[in-house]
């Protein structure tokens, strides 16, 4: 009996020992980061672009168009000359800082992001083009990569087939 009770305590103890908290990824759904997102993405709409959380150096993707900060910002005032009756919704955010040694060990072109924290942005873009008419809907996702309180990358995907169409002919009407 006096063994088998040593043994039972160092088993115990070897498994308190071995026990230890290894960091996982976490996902918050409508967080702080998220909300920042959403009052941007509303000044957007409104046509008063508050981009400030995002930094200047920030690399932005949309679909295989690569731009700036501030052609970010010109996009804005050109859907709005393009397009009216907006619409962003908040759609469904959630933001994930990826740790933990399945992400560490993944390897491959994201391993550098070990330790990042994203949040992604799934929603409806639809506008009422000023040139033909059509309502345009777009289902699109937005990954905004944070730093500390900025966003440091955003990548964007949605169907642009129907944009185009609408920005071809807003370039031929404005022609000078």
């Amino acid at each position: 009996m006096k063994k088998f009770l040593i043994l039972m305590l160092s088993i115990g103890i070897l498994n308190c020992a071995n026990n230890k908290t290894e960091q996982v990824s976490t996902i918050k759904i409508k967080d702080e980061k998220a909300q920042k997102i959403s009052e941007m993405m509303e000044s957007y709409v409104k046509n008063n672009f508050d981009s400030s959380i995002i930094s200047d150096d920030a690399k932005i993707k949309f679909n295989q168009l690569e731009m700036t900060k501030t052609d970010f910002e010109n996009l804005v005032s050109t859907h709005h000359a393009m397009f009216s009756e907006i619409s962003f919704p908040e759609g469904w955010m959630e933001t994930v800082n990826y740790t933990g040694a399945d992400v560490k060990n993944a390897g491959g072109n994201y391993a550098e992001d070990y330790g990042s924290t994203w949040t992604s942005h799934w929603s409806d873009w639809t506008a009422v083009s000023k040139i033909s008419g059509d309502t345009i809907s777009n289902h699109c996702f937005f990954g905004y990569k944070w730093e500390n309180d900025k966003i440091v990358e955003v990548s964007a995907i949605f169907p642009d087939e129907a944009f185009n169409k609408e920005l071809a002919m807003f370039m031929e009407a404005n022609k000078k």
